[in-house]
C-alpha cells in the first residue's frame, strides 16, 4: 500500500534527483526517492546487526553459551566423521 507524504529537501538535491529522473535512470521521482529511502534503511539495518555481532563477541555470557553450544555438537561432529 503506498501512502503519500511531503518532504522539504534541500533545492540542490531535488535538480539533481530531477536530473537523473530526467535521464531515464529511474521511471519516477517517486520511484528514485523509495529507491533512495530503501536504500538508507538497508545500510542502516546492516549496521545494527554489525554492531549487535560485535556487542555480542564481548558478552561474556554469550560468548558461554556458545562455548557449551560447540561441546554439545562436538560428539554430533565427531560422529558424523565417523560415517
Amino acid at each position: 500500500m503506498k501512502k503519500k507524504t511531503t518532504f522539504a529537501l534541500d533545492e540542490g538535491i531535488i535538480e539533481q534527483a530531477k536530473e537523473i529522473v530526467g535521464n531515464g535512470t529511474f521511471k519516477s521521482m517517486n520511484a528514485f526517492v523509495e529507491t533512495a529511502i530503501k536504500d538508507e534503511l538497508v545500510s542502516i539495518n546492516k549496521e545494527r546487526i554489525k554492531s549487535a555481532i560485535e556487542d555480542a563477541a564481548e558478552d561474556s555470557l554469550f560468548l558461554a553459551d556458545i562455548r557449551e553450544i560447540e561441546k554439545d555438537f562436538e560428539q554430533v561432529d565427531f560422529e558424523e566423521d565417523e560415517k
